[in-house]
């Protein structure tokens, strides 16, 4: 191709570019939401939610999910209790939740980081978590700890079995 050419197709290509981000910013700017543009959910269903095994510094005391939908999107929302059952503070905690279909497979898998401050032998209600599924509401839930970050910075990750690993 020779330069000359290049550049003509550069610079049309820049043109384009251009006015395509001008034309979209128009149409974001007259794009204001009233009050009949509002996401409207369903009202929440409980999903059947197991905490699994977990041996480690942390409890998870119970794990309650529901779901609520709207266009071809679930909102699904757990409610966790914790205990902290080491020796040292905690100031994290990844949790893992695996998502079933209504045959029992795996559909998918989800971790969502908690920040929440947890003294030795300290309980903590309420731990809230949410994520968007875009297959539908899971059939069922199995909940886990996947990572602990301590007060001192070091963080101990599960293996997929449950069991911790090395701190790093």
């Amino acid at each position: 191709m020779r330069p000359l050419s290049f550049a003509a197709l550069a610079s049309a290509a820049a043109l384009l570019a251009v006015a395509g981000i001008a034309n979209a910013a128009g149409r974001a700017a007259a794009a204001v939401p009233s009050q009949s543009d509002v996401l409207r959910l369903s009202s929440a269903h409980p999903i059947p939610t197991e905490v699994a095994g977990q041996p480690g510094p942390i409890r998870i005391d119970g794990c309650f999910s529901d779901a609520r939908g709207t266009d071809g999107l679930t909102l699904v929302h757990h409610a966790l209790r914790v205990t902290n059952t080491g020796d040292r503070g905690i100031t994290a905690v990844r949790v893992r939740f695996t998502f079933y279909d209504a045959f029992g497979d795996v559909n998918a898998y989800r971790t969502n980081v908690a920040q929440a401050k947890l003294d030795p032998s300290q309980t903590v209600d309420r731990v809230n978590l949410a994520e968007l599924s875009d297959s539908g509401p899971p059939a069922r839930i199995t909940c886990s700890v996947d990572a602990v970050r301590f007060a001192d910075g070091t963080i101990v990750r599960t293996e997929p079995g449950g069991a911790p690993r090395r701190p790093l």
